[in-house]
């Protein structure tokens, strides 16, 4: 494509360079103003090079075209801008806004001069469509890149202040090493966490995107989150739905110098859901399972303590056996009640109470003690928890 001013135009548009890239800065305050603030001073003069330089660069261009000189430079200036923009942690709306700003300005300013002629309008005007279009690019690929650059490496540091709040490095931090961390890593820090132990439920699933508060370790050997201010409303719904595809088993609440316990009541929590002791649906939390934690906390402990407490019912087949089994502990844990006993077997009353009669012959007044009442009620328990190979 040929667009070319007359010979010595664009030096003549030189000199009023300077008022219309003031003139974008002006729009570019305002924006800035209304969505974000006023821009500092630093800012403001990087966003008037970058201006400057593209009006320059776009003169060059309607002057040489395409081959005008500098171009690589160009491009690698607006990359830079893009990158530092995005090191910032800004966006690169400014850039864009000088772009529209000081296009518009330069097409009203040239379209009042003689140097351009009324045939070279519509070309001129793709001209600065497709210049835009080259600086935005530039600049957005240098956005992209140290984004890039600064996600990896803020993911990095987070990974390693979550291997030193789980007390893993195998030394304690230093005082003050822990804030350190902790700025580098952005993450503000709590006086209270819990942690999380992830699975995968759904191998085909997207990978989770949890709060920006919460700290995750997807390429761990035990991918987990911690939480801060796990018990603040909303919380687990939240993390629930952050999931996406993951379960978990979550730890107590702890003080952050603790994490490592919440880990260790998680690992535990995790090894019943390994074990199909637990469904692993959704959020498990630790709290909510503690008395399966606690009878399956010594399972050779606990068979011992089924052969004893079951041994009036060791004659029995064992279909028989596990009938009676079940009767027991429904009518326990029904306070006696033969009709809700019956409910919850979904058996008929007499069918209850006939099997009552034989169950306190085999094991006589004992039955109705509250020491033996209790031992036998825990045994049970853990026979339906863990099975009756598990518990016995």
């Amino acid at each position: 494509m040929s667009y070319r001013l007359r010979e010595g135009a664009p030096d003549a548009l030189r000199p009023i360079v300077p008022g219309l890239v003031e003139e974008a800065l002006a729009g570019i305050r305002r924006r800035a103003e209304t969505h974000s603030g006023p821009l500092d001073a630093e800012h403001t003069d990087q966003i008037r090079r970058a201006i400057d330089t593209a009006v320059h660069a776009f003169l060059d261009r309607i002057e040489h075209g395409r081959d005008a000189p500098r171009r690589d430079s160009l491009l690698r200036t607006f990359r830079s801008f893009g990158a530092s923009e995005a090191r910032q942690g800004r966006t690169l709306e400014c850039l864009h806004t000088g772009m529209r700003t000081s296009a518009a300005v330069a097409w009203r300013r040239l379209a009042r001069t003689e140097a351009l002629d009324r045939d070279h309008m519509a070309t001129l005007g793709e001209a600065l469509f497709v210049f835009q279009e080259e600086i935005s690019s530039a600049a957005a690929e240098g956005y992209a890149q140290a984004r890039g650059d600064g996600v990896e490496a803020l993911r990095r540091r987070r990974s390693r202040l979550l291997e030193v709040l789980l007390a893993e490095t195998g030394t304690e931090p230093e005082p003050g090493a822990l804030s350190t961390l902790a700025r580098a890593a952005r993450w503000r820090m709590p006086e209270r966490v819990a942690v999380a132990l992830l699975y995968e439920d759904d191998p085909e699933g997207a990978a989770p995107i949890p709060p920006q508060d919460v700290l995750m370790d997807l390429e761990r050997l035990e991918p987990c989150a911690l939480i801060p201010d796990p018990e603040g409303p909303g919380r687990l719904r939240s993390l629930e739905r952050s999931l996406r595809g993951f379960g978990a088993v979550l730890g107590p609440t702890v003080p952050l110098e603790q994490a490592h316990v919440s880990l260790a009541r998680a690992r535990e929590l995790g090894e019943l859901v390994r074990s199909g002791v637990l469904p692993g649906a959704g959020v498990l939390r630790w709290g909510d399972h503690l008395t399966e934690l606690l009878l399956s906390r010594d399972t050779e402990l606990m068979a011992a303590m089924t052969r004893t407490r079951l041994a009036p019912l060791e004659g029995m087949r064992e279909q028989q056996r596990d009938r009676m089994a079940d009767t027991l502990l429904a009518w326990l844990e029904s306070g006696f009640n033969a009709n809700e006993a019956a409910e919850r077997l979904r058996v008929h009353p007499q069918t209850v109470r006939y099997r009552m009669r034989q169950l306190e012959e085999l094991f006589g007044p004992g039955l109705r003690e509250p020491a033996e009442r209790f031992g036998l009620e825990l045994v049970l328990r853990a026979r339906r928890l863990l099975g009756p190979s598990g518990a016995e």
